[in-house]
């Protein structure tokens, strides 16, 4: 009487169960086409995103162009710059050679690189430098590496321009994000190997996963035709294309298309890498002001994704709230950047507003508040071409810090882009007042007063 009970029972669950998940891809879908709907009706989103369960994709959409001055459209194959994602593939390459026992995750970094002195090399360990706890900094932030940033660098150049930095405190210690960290890596995988980033990367993940859009160098970038731009919003959204490709590191700057980093994102939830390594579930995510991707997949729940854009943050705001929505959880709607949202206050409420509610700004703004908050913003809706209400922040900085000589020289360069040339040198007169060593607010003193 148990069997007979029991196996019909069993017989329902599993008819129902691909009912079960055909209706929530369903409700996933529904909600993520709200949800890119709602980006991209602000004026926020341009790119696509595509969604995974079980190893089979329900669902892709795109919107929005990959050149908005030519307004060419975002296809499926278009590509993307993925920013940091690359770290995903840097630390799959050190798995597998830990797997094959060329690398050890306690070894020195002195071991494979005679990067630092043995002081400061003999601290740093491979797992550190995963972790981002090796006290290594960015060397995108350094001045060296602007200087050849579009250049065809190699990643020796980079090496150079780290081993010079210090360390920001003791390995170990505590973790900051480090991009100076995966390039260091990078160069561990070449040492050990001894062949190139980029082709053991070819060899290890790409061609083991049959990616065949994986794009490196500066070169590769140029010569692709699907690529797209990425694009510079102002806080009055208006949308500008940026050609930004340059050479790719092991910390970012590859360039790929949705079907290879879905790809890559399932393999991650399958384990099937070549490392073998059980990822399980994660969300990660690259980008820069002009630029954002995200993969996600979730060993649990069998779903992954990928949202690649070439605007901003959104594929982060994007992924967060789908997340959301794959667990059937509520979500906040999406909001403007705080730049777009102040020029509709300000068109709404008038410049006073803001000088009644600039710390309250600042919160909301989760920036601090301090003289540099305005000046920030100021400078926004000057390049946006609204110089009238760049000119009336900076006035409003100047009384709330009037002490600092900053303010006074924004406001100054404002009101000489507007034609008030009388107000500029008042204000450049000031500026040196409190900064008398300002080299470009004399010379702008000199010519006004010259009239020039």
């Amino acid at each position: 009487m148990k069997t007979r009970t029991i196996l019909p029972f069993l017989y329902c669950v599993l008819a129902i169960t691909p009912s079960v998940s055909r209706q929530s891809e369903m409700m996933v879908s529904q909600r993520a086409d709200s949800l890119l709907d709602e980006a991209y009706s602000k004026g926020i989103f341009s790119g696509l995103l595509v969604i995974s369960h079980n190893g089979k994709a329900f669902y892709q959409k795109q919107l929005g162009f990959a050149d908005w001055s030519s307004k060419k459209p975002i296809e499926k194959n278009t590509l993307f710059n993925i920013g940091s994602l690359n770290k995903q593939f840097t630390e799959e390459l050190i798995h597998q050679l830990v797997k094959e026992n060329k690398v050890s995750y306690d070894s020195s970094l002195s071991r494979y690189l005679d990067l630092y002195p043995a002081e400061i090399g003999d601290r740093v360990t491979i797992q550190q430098l995963l972790d981002m706890k090796a006290g290594l900094g960015d060397y995108l932030q350094d001045p060296k590496f602007n200087q050849i940033r579009f250049t065809d660098f190699s990643l020796s150049d980079l090496v150079n321009i780290i081993k010079r930095e210090p360390l920001l405190f003791e390995p170990g210690t505590r973790s900051q994000y480090s991009n100076s960290g995966d390039v260091i890596l990078g160069a561990v995988i070449e040492k050990v190997t001894g062949t190139s980033f980029e082709e053991n990367l070819r060899r290890r993940i790409a061609d083991p996963l049959g990616l065949k859009n994986i794009f490196y160098t500066k070169a590769e970038k140029e010569k692709r035709e699907e690529r797209a731009l990425g694009t510079k919003i102002d806080v009055v959204g208006n949308k500008k294309g940026i050609d930004d490709i340059s050479n790719s590191t092991p910390a970012g700057g590859i360039y790929s298309d949705c079907a290879d980093l879905l790809a890559f994102a399932e393999a991650k939830m399958r384990n099937a890498l070549p490392s073998a390594r059980r990822y399980g579930t994660g969300m990660f995510a690259g980008g820069t002001p002009f630029w954002n991707s995200v993969i996600y997949y979730n060993e649990k729940n069998g779903y992954s994704f990928v949202v690649m854009a070439n605007t901003g943050n959104i594929a982060d705001e994007i992924a967060q709230r789908l997340s959301s929505i794959i667990k059937n959880e509520p979500y906040p709607p999406i909001e403007f950047p705080f730049g777009m949202k102040l020029n509709a206050i300000i068109n709404d409420k008038g410049i006073d507003y803001v000088k009644g509610n600039v710390e309250r700004l600042a919160a909301e703004a989760k920036l601090p508040y301090d003289d540099r908050f305005l000046n920030f913003f100021g400078y926004q809706f000057l390049e946006a071409g609204k110089s009238d209400i760049a000119v009336g922040l900076f006035k409003i900085n100047i009384g709330l810090f009037p002490k600092v000589a900053n303010t006074w020289d924004s406001a100054a360069e404002a009101c000489m882009k507007a034609g008030d040339t009388k107000s500029a040198l008042k204000y450049y007169r000031m500026a040196l007042n409190l900064d008398p060593d300002n080299p470009r607010a004399q010379k702008a003193v000199s010519e006004l007063e010259n009239g020039k």
